[in-house]
C-alpha cells in the first residue's frame, strides 16, 4: 500500500464515522462502536503509511483534525508516494 492509497482508506472511515456521529441526534441513532474498532485497527495497519501528524491525531483521537487534515493533503494532491518524488540535484 502507497501514502496514498492508506490516505485515502483512512479518510474514507473517519468520514463515515463523522456521519455517524452527526447522525446521533436522531431518534435512529447509529452505533459509535463499530467505527472506533475500525479506527483503531487502522491506526495500527495503516501507521506504516501514514504522514506522523495524521499518526499523532490518530493517537490523540482527534478524528476530526485527522479528518480535515487528511482531506486538506488529498485536495491539494500533497500526498506524495516516494516513488515518485523527484530529487533536486545540483
Amino acid at each position: 500500500m502507497d501514502p496514498t492509497q492508506a490516505s485515502q482508506t483512512l479518510q474514507k472511515v473517519l468520514s463515515d464515522y463523522l456521519d455517524a456521529v452527526a447522525a446521533q441526534r436522531s431518534l435512529s441513532a447509529p452505533d459509535l462502536a463499530p467505527h472506533f474498532v475500525k479506527l483503531d485497527s487502522l491506526e495500527i495497519e495503516l501507521a506504516p503509511w501514514l504522514d506522523p501528524r495524521i499518526r499523532h491525531f490518530m493517537e490523540s483521537k482527534s478524528y476530526r483534525k485527522a479528518h480535515d487534515y487528511l482531506t486538506a493533503l488529498l485536495s491539494s494532491k500533497l500526498v506524495n508516494p516516494t516513488e515518485n518524488r523527484q530529487s533536486c540535484s545540483r
